[in-house]
């Protein structure tokens, strides 16, 4: 049996949770507004609740605010809007969307609104307060300060130059560029998109078109045509519906201007579920910020995701009993219903100067955009001592180092540990192609056979490339993350003013994720690859990845971290012999290539070439003088290297084998039938994965 009640709202709720348990005597105002506060204050409803329970009663669609872009030609005056209580949401699409928070009134004005929109439309729902929001978003005309450029509009007029730029930009908006670089280049210019985290070469034109488009870019940023001064400025970009913003970074260099434009699309939705955390990872976020006060900390390099993982923690902490303010310096994205403050150096207001401020307006939580001296470090943690909630950002190399920096930027340590609730170390890694990525299947590259070494797994794809991802095998990006909660263990020794990393780990060794553990769950889930983790992370990945795993990291990691590509050159062993059969069988039996002489000075050429010769095999039948003289011109010829080697001694050089073991040097004995090769290979292997030279 279906409950019921006198309120429209309530009967709407009731029918899609027949559970909920309603207060005796329990009365909702008429008035569509005070109801909703009432349902959301009295029985903690979140508002998606009940616009869940409206879109199901009255038929109509699921809509996010955030998801809102104010449409450019709105036949919608304001008066009407707010009379008929009505949001135009979205006019792009053939059947138009109309949201509202009251759809009892849409039967009075239908006909109106499809007269206005001169067709049929429909119906969808959002609380009051997103409704408010999207209409602010609609009339204001604070995003409208400076003259937007339409891609889309080629002027009667517009001559070689603008046309170049407006090309440029629709092509970086189209391959998903964040950046563009616009730079001299042996008497040119070139021009390059960073995609997913990557420079990518676009293309290069003549010097004069490079003079046009730098003074195209700098006019349009309303800054001044001065060739000497470096400048920052601001340009809107309008692409069919799609707003961007460019912050444009002009130095000028040697042989003419250096241009990088920021790509940042106004609009844009921010949130933790849509980020591509791992559910383990999203909930230890959620963790951080659900103790209401203290200090939250992000760590990384720039372009590592910091402000979007913080403005999508803002929207989940967002709602309309909660005061949030932000100190950023720029304000890149405006967060509808948060209050955004930007740091005016210009007037010698101080990210401390300002924060100050901001503290006097009641805020609940409070977003520094960067801690980056002693006194917005002590006003940060004084405004977490007082019950705000402070998140922010700080330049270290992984989640411990915050400790020990806070500490040098002259927080006491009895408040730092009364303060900080966690930090969240953070990189980007790119994300394979799902329309091109293949199983991995053997045999291994040198990575993925490092990987399944000091893991035990195999990875699980590779990358291709395809027309979908540019043929780079990667489309798109996901987070990886070391999460460390202070424990009861590590705030005590915090107490004493430790700041020794290795003791803090230990302290805190069981409420702490490993970032090459979060690489290592998508590697094998096939997400992404381990020479893309390599790419980003570099050695540190490797080294971390032994240590978890308790395995020795191998001394050619180095040179994993800097491969970029499947088709880098393999790493390489030289074999100094003249012995065929050897020759035949380790070329078999290596995963590494093989470099084949027959003494020791083409061997010193060959080093003196190639890079990718990681270790020297030296058969010692090749020896013609004595053990002494022979090791000498070795030496002579191959010691400024460095180079590991391993000598192969045949079973009679007794002499040789005592020789070598005075001086420590790595050799083992092989007989003439040369069965197999394993243990030669094993030994190698050995004393590369030792690092011992």
């Amino acid at each position: 049996m279906v409950r019921t009640s006198t309120h429209w709202l309530l009967d709407a709720l009731l029918s899609s949770k027949p559970e909920l348990v309603l207060p005796d005597n329990y009365n909702l105002s008429m008035d569509a507004r005070e109801a909703w506060h009432q349902l959301q204050t009295t029985l903690r409803l979140p508002a998606s609740a009940i616009c869940n329970a409206l879109s199901l009663t009255y038929s109509t669609d699921s809509i996010n605010i955030q998801e809102f872009k104010p449409p450019r030609d709105n036949p919608f005056s304001e008066k009407v809007c707010r009379d008929m209580g009505i949001l135009p949401f979205d006019l792009s699409v053939n059947k138009p969307v109309i949201a509202t928070y009251d759809p009892r009134r849409l039967p009075e004005y239908y006909d109106q609104i499809r007269f206005i929109l001169m067709g049929d439309f429909k119906l969808a729902i959002l609380s009051p307060e997103e409704f408010d929001i999207g209409l602010t978003r609609l009339f204001s005309t604070i995003n409208h300060d400076y003259r937007a450029i339409d891609l889309t509009v080629a002027l009667v007029d517009e001559g070689e130059i603008p046309q170049l730029a407006k090309a440029i930009l629709r092509s970086a908006i189209d391959k998903r560029a964040s950046d563009i670089h616009i730079h001299p280049m042996v008497g040119g210019a070139a021009i390059r998109f960073r995609v997913d985290g990557v420079l990518e070469r676009i293309a290069s034109f003549p010097k004069q078109q490079h003079e046009g488009l730098s003074r195209y870019f700098t006019m349009n940023a309303g800054l001044e045509l001065n060739p000497l001064t470096a400048q920052d400025g601001r340009m809107r970009l309008i692409y069919g519906q799609r707003e961007i913003d460019v912050r444009l970074s002009l130095l000028p260099v040697f042989d003419g201007m250096r241009i990088v434009c920021r790509l940042l699309e106004q609009g844009k939705q921010f949130s933790l579920v849509n980020s591509g955390f791992s559910p383990s990872d999203y909930h230890a976020l959620k963790r951080l910020v659900s103790y209401g006060s203290g200090i939250v900390l992000l760590t990384g390099p720039t372009g590592s995701g910091k402000t979007s993982t913080l403005y999508g923690l803002l929207s989940e902490l967002n709602s309309v009993d909660v005061n949030i303010m932000t100190l950023e310096n720029p304000v890149e994205y405006v967060l509808p219903g948060i209050s955004q403050v930007q740091v005016n150096d210009a007037q010698g207001l101080s990210f401390g100067d300002t924060l100050r401020s901001i503290l006097r307006q009641d805020p609940d939580i409070v977003l520094v955009g960067e801690i980056r001296d002693a006194e917005t470090a002590k006003i940060a943690s004084q405004a977490a001592l007082t019950g705000h909630l402070v998140l922010s950002t700080l330049h270290t190399n992984d989640a411990m180092a915050t400790v020990p920096r806070l500490l040098d930027l002259g927080i006491n340590p009895s408040v730092l540990a009364d303060v900080l609730v966690g930090v969240v170390s953070q990189r980007l890694v790119r994300k394979l192609c799902s329309s091109c990525k293949v199983k991995v299947t053997k045999p291994l590259l040198p990575e993925e056979l490092e990987y399944e070494r000091i893991t035990g797994e195999q990875p699980g794809c590779r990358a291709i490339g395809c027309d979908k991802c540019h043929y780079t095998g990667y489309m798109g990006r996901l987070p990886i993350t070391e999460v460390m909660e202070v424990s009861p263990e590590m705030r005590t020794l915090m107490l004493s003013g430790c700041n020794n990393v290795n003791d803090l780990t230990e302290a805190n060794n069981s409420f702490q994720t490993q970032m090459a553990v979060s690489a290592g769950q998508w590697i094998v889930s096939g997400e992404t690859t381990v020479q893309e983790v390599g790419r980003e992370l570099g050695l540190h990945f490797w080294r971390e990845l032994a240590v978890v795993n308790n395995k020795v990291p191998n001394m050619l990691l180095d040179n994993f971290s800097r491969s970029n590509s499947l088709s880098e050159d393999r790493l390489k062993v030289l074999l100094i012999s003249d012995n065929k059969e050897l020759q035949s069988m380790l070329a078999e039996s290596f995963q590494y290539g093989i470099v084949f002489v027959n003494n020791e000075h083409k061997a010193s050429e060959i080093l003196k070439k190639d890079t990718s010769v990681i270790a020297i095999l030296i058969d010692a039948a090749l020896m013609q003088s004595t053990p002494e003289k022979w090791l000498g011109k070795l030496r002579e010829q191959l010691a400024w290297s460095g180079t590991p080697v391993l000598f192969l001694i045949p079973q009679n050089q007794n002499e040789t084998k005592i020789l070598l073991n005075k001086f420590h040097a790595h050799a083992m004995e092989y007989d003439e039938n040369m069965t197999s090769p394993t243990e030669i290979v094993n030994k190698l292997q050995s004393i590369l994965t030792k690092g011992t030279l």
